[in-house]
């Protein structure tokens, strides 16, 4: 499996190291913060933007040296820029294009709307706090790719592949190796460490992580924490497609519990629309029926009227071994 650069690494490191001291900077701050909100926050506004300031200078500085490197390391021609980019051009300005001290500020409107809602002093300032921090490090995360972005333009870089920095979770396995012209291109989850690494067209297949080797390569602990659970681990190792897996949490309570026949099992609404593999293989075993499919209000498309076992509760009905997988393959898990 390709590994991530050396110098991907410690961008990586270095990256993360300036964000949690920017973090910790702001949260001693806030801690100042008085019943008189708007009294407090004159008085601390100008410490806090400083803060901000200095760690999007930092964080803009250090992806602007990170390019080069990771092209020198990877073996790739080193262009000179087209065009300097000064990292002070964007300090002061958030992702979606507002100024740092309007998102600032938003901890204290916060703050403000949680003791309208009834909130005590504390509560309201835990909850501003927690926006500023939230924020921040969404912000700060923006200012470096922002930087890739135009440091990479000036020496040419036209393409980017995602890749794994180990331990990495299941969503970020599925997208591994994945290829792309914006360096901002993919979403991210909080505290998603995967890295954009620049390269060219000729370059970018021997930088691909495949899900599959990577996943192949784990404990089955380090399986189980991927996949979601040891039950999931165990159907892979049987031969359950790992998307199919992973995206069975695709959404927030897709995966949930029920009595059925009796029975506390474990269901997930995932992939049994019409058009969802899961659904395919369940009608072929009868499990799923046209004239009992249901639509909820305000759905696009139909679902089975039948749940669709997770595995866990496959493996616990099953009478042995074969049964599992069976009905693993009747379930969508297996193709």
């Amino acid at each position: 499996m390709p590994s991530l650069p050396r110098s991907a690494e410690q961008y990586g490191r270095d990256q993360r190291t300036e964000i949690r001291a920017a973090l910790a900077a702001l949260r001693r701050r806030w801690r100042r913060m008085g019943d008189d909100f708007d009294a407090s926050w004159a008085r601390l506004e100008p410490g806090i933007l400083t803060v901000l300031d200095t760690a999007q200078e930092r964080v803009a500085s250090g992806a602007v040296e990170y390019i080069p490197a990771v092209l020198a390391e990877t073996g790739q021609l080193v262009r000179p820029p087209s065009y300097q980019v000064d990292p002070w051009r964007l300090v002061g300005t958030s992702g979606d294009g507002w100024g740092t001290d309007s998102l600032a500020y938003g901890a204290v409107i916060r703050a403000k709307e949680a003791i309208g809602a009834g909130a005590s002093i504390a509560q309201a300032l835990h909850r501003g706090g927690t926006y500023l921090t939230t924020a921040t490090g969404t912000m700060l995360s923006d200012t470096r790719r922002t930087a890739e972005r135009m440091a990479g333009a000036s020496r040419g870089v036209t393409l980017w592949v995602r890749m794994l920095e180990p331990p990495s979770c299941g969503r970020c396995i599925q997208l591994a190796g994945k290829e792309t012209r914006n360096p901002v291109a993919f979403q991210r989850h909080p505290r998603c460490d995967c890295r954009n690494i620049p390269t060219t067209e000729n370059l970018a297949g021997s930088m691909v992580t495949d899900p599959r080797e990577y996943l192949d390569g784990l404990s089955d602990r380090e399986l189980a924490r991927a996949l979601g659970s040891q039950s999931n681990a165990r159907a892979y190792r049987d031969g359950a497609d790992h998307n199919q897996l992973i995206n069975a949490y695709r959404h927030k309570g897709d995966v949930r519990s029920a009595q059925v026949y009796g029975q506390n099992v474990k269901y997930t609404t995932e992939g049994v629309t019409r058009r969802g593999q899961a659904y395919r293989a369940m009608r072929r075993a009868g499990y799923a029926q046209g004239q009992t499919d249901v639509r909820a209000k305000g759905a696009r498309y139909f679902r089975a009227k039948a749940p669709r076992l997770m595995p866990e509760s496959i493996y616990q009905i099953a009478t042995d071994p074969a049964d599992a997988r069976r009905l693993l393959r009747l379930y969508g898990w297996t193709g």
